[in-house]
C-alpha cells in the first residue's frame, strides 16, 4: 500500500506539474480512504520527502554511472555523457523536482549537497586530466563551480526546456560550455 501511495502521488505530480497535492486528492486518485493515507504517512510533506529522497538516491546513482562511463572518453564526449546522464535523471524525477523547486523551502537545493558530496572524487577526474597544472585547492574550487553549473544547466534542459528546443543540441551546447569552463579556468 505504501508503494501504491507513493506511485499515486508521483502520478498526480506528473499531471499537475509544480502543484502541491492534497491528501484528499491522493486518496481519491489512489482509490483508498483518507484514513489509509494517514495510516502510512502523517501528511503530504512526508510523502514528498520520501519521493525526494528516492529521487536523490536515483540521481546520485545515475550521475555516478555517467561519470564512470565518461572517465575514458575524449573530453567533449565525456562532458556530453555527464550532461546527458544528469539531464535524463532529472527528467525521470521531474515531478518531484518541480514540486521541490516551487515549495517555500529549498529542499532539493539542500538535497543537491547530498548528491554532490560523494561524487566529488569522481567529478575531479575529468578536470584533473584536462588541468594537471592546477593544485588541489584550485582543482577543488573548479570542481565546486563546475558541479553547480552542471546541475543548473541540466535542470534547465530537463525541466524548463521550451517545447520546440532540440534536447540533443542543448546538451551539446551545455557540454561545450562546461568543457570551456574547465579548460579556461
Amino acid at each position: 500500500m505504501r508503494t501504491h501511495l507513493l506511485t499515486s502521488t508521483h502520478e498526480l505530480l506528473e499531471r499537475r506539474p509544480g502543484a502541491r497535492v492534497s491528501t484528499t486528492a491522493l486518496a481519491e486518485h489512489a482509490h483508498v480512504s483518507i484514513g489509509t493515507v494517514y495510516r502510512y504517512f502523517p501528511d503530504m510533506d512526508a510523502i514528498i520527502d520520501e519521493l525526494r529522497m528516492t529521487a536523490v538516491h536515483n540521481i546520485t546513482t545515475a550521475l555516478s554511472t555517467a561519470i564512470a562511463r565518461a572517465m575514458d572518453q575524449a573530453p567533449l564526449d565525456a562532458m556530453v555523457t555527464v550532461v546527458e546522464g544528469l539531464t535524463s535523471a532529472f527528467e525521470k524525477h521531474a515531478p518531484v523536482l518541480r514540486v521541490s523547486y516551487t515549495s517555500n523551502e529549498a529542499e532539493f537545493g539542500f538535497a543537491w549537497a547530498d548528491i554532490e558530496a560523494p561524487l566529488r572524487p569522481l567529478a575531479r577526474i575529468i578536470p584533473t586530466r584536462l588541468r594537471p597544472d592546477l593544485d588541489d585547492d584550485a582543482l577543488d574550487d573548479l570542481v565546486f563551480i563546475v558541479m553547480g553549473a552542471t546541475a543548473s544547466l541540466c535542470s534547465r534542459i530537463a525541466l524548463l526546456r521550451p517545447p520546440d528546443a532540440d534536447r540533443t543540441k542543448l546538451i551539446s551546447v551545455a557540454a561545450k560550455m562546461l568543457l570551456a569552463a574547465v579548460e579556461g579556468a
